[in-house]
């Protein structure tokens, strides 16, 4: 019989000390009160922006004391992000309502119970503006990407400056233009250059180059600076690349022109 008061005693005792939880604090104000820095002040509100509390609803704090939902993450120091990560679990075994990120994609879903919903979102659409100064060299006869561009514009980092590739970040219509000048010198007769537009995309709904072309047709005794420009429009799927070169037949090597507003290429996603 002792034995049994004792007992009673200790779990009565027991339920009374953990009716509220303090852990870095003294004075809990919830069930279960986690004080990171250990710094809470009931007069001073930004001190609580590092506490998680526990009501009695059942509803979880982290920044605030006063949670209104399930989880409550609002605060006013306004550091209240919520990472998702990816998952392997299929839509069934996550369970319907559940979040994924997919970095490839780069977007969020939900479980329906059944499949992975992509969340609506907008991507902003590419825009491209960049010119070219790298005076690069263009042996005769010899398709060349043009490379080492200097960016003015590039809403996605869908460009890469240094290879001068763009990346379609995603599916949808693109208009480019682009312009070239070589430096001043000699043309030879029967002279002509193409100037090119392409891309790397299996889709049959999109041409793959774009190609213009300027000649010098009979005998040439001038001395000139050679420019050219061309246009397509693409149909691309998300990834498919564009690059833009040059050929030239002129009759020697040829360089771009230092002036960097005389080569110049614009890529518009609509």
């Amino acid at each position: 019989m002792k034995k049994s008061l004792i007992g009673m005693y200790l779990i009565s005792f027991c339920s009374f000390v953990s009716a509220q939880i303090g852990i870095n604090m003294s004075s809990p104000e919830g069930i279960i009160h986690i004080d990171g820095q250990k710094n809470t002040s009931a007069t001073s509100p930004s001190t609580y922006y590092d506490d998680v509390m526990v009501t009695s609803s059942g509803n979880i704090g982290i920044g605030t004391k006063a949670p209104k939902t399930r989880l409550d993450l609002r605060s006013n120091e306004r550091l209240n992000a919520i990472g998702i990560g990816e998952t392997s679990q299929t839509a069934s075994a996550a369970k319907a309502g559940a979040l994924r990120y997919n970095s490839g994609t780069q977007d969020l879903s939900y479980s329906n119970g059944t499949t992975w919903v992509t969340l609506a979102h907008k991507v902003p659409n590419d825009f491209v503006d960049a010119e070219n100064s790298s005076m690069q060299n263009f042996s005769s006869g010899v398709q060349t990407a043009i490379t080492n561009w200097t960016e003015k514009t590039d809403v996605n980092g869908s460009f890469n400056s240094s290879t001068g590739v763009f990346t379609a970040s995603k599916t949808g219509i693109y208009i480019v233009s682009f312009t070239f000048s070589l430096s001043s010198g000699t043309i030879a007769n029967d002279a002509r250059f193409e100037s090119l537009i392409q891309t790397n995309s299996a889709s049959s709904a999109t041409n793959k180059v774009f190609k213009c072309v300027g000649s010098y047709p009979g005998n040439n005794t001038i001395s000139n600076r050679v420019a050219g420009n061309c246009s397509g429009i693409f149909n691309l799927n998300q990834g498919d690349n564009i690059t833009v070169s040059l050929t030239q037949s002129l009759g020697s090597s040829k360089t771009l022109d230092s002036d960097a507003t005389l080569t110049s290429v614009s890529i518009f996603g609509l």
